[in-house]
């Protein structure tokens, strides 16, 4: 399987108030290889960044996930709010998609 994004950026900030730790990443999807279908490369690119930022995690870990843009900082964060990891599933973070791709005129997915 080849590579089909590049973590640009990771940090990891204390909440001692929730005795807790959140880790963010930025990430850039990279472009499709030649004579591929784009649209399952972005769907495939997805899935394997959901498996790549979720593998650390428990079960029982509280997760939230954002999708800004570092460009056009004008755009509004849009997200899912925090929630155990184990009630995350895949079609609420297909749902994410489709918000930003509705709302967001200016979304690249080739941004970061």
């Amino acid at each position: 399987m080849s590579q089909r994004f590049t973590v640009d950026g990771e940090s990891t900030r204390r909440y001692s108030r929730f005795n807790a730790t959140g880790t963010q990443l930025t990430v850039r999807l990279l472009p499709p290889p030649p004579d591929s279908d784009p649209i399952m490369h972005f769907l495939d690119s997805m899935s394997d960044l959901f498996e790549c930022s979720l593998r650390n995690s428990d079960g029982s870990d509280m997760v939230c996930v954002t999708i800004s843009n570092e460009v056009n900082v004008q755009d509004k964060p849009i997200g899912i709010s925090f929630r155990r990891r184990d009630r995350l599933s895949a079609d609420v973070i297909w749902s994410l998609f489709e918000m930003v791709a509705q709302s967001n005129t200016s979304f690249n997915a080739m941004g970061r």
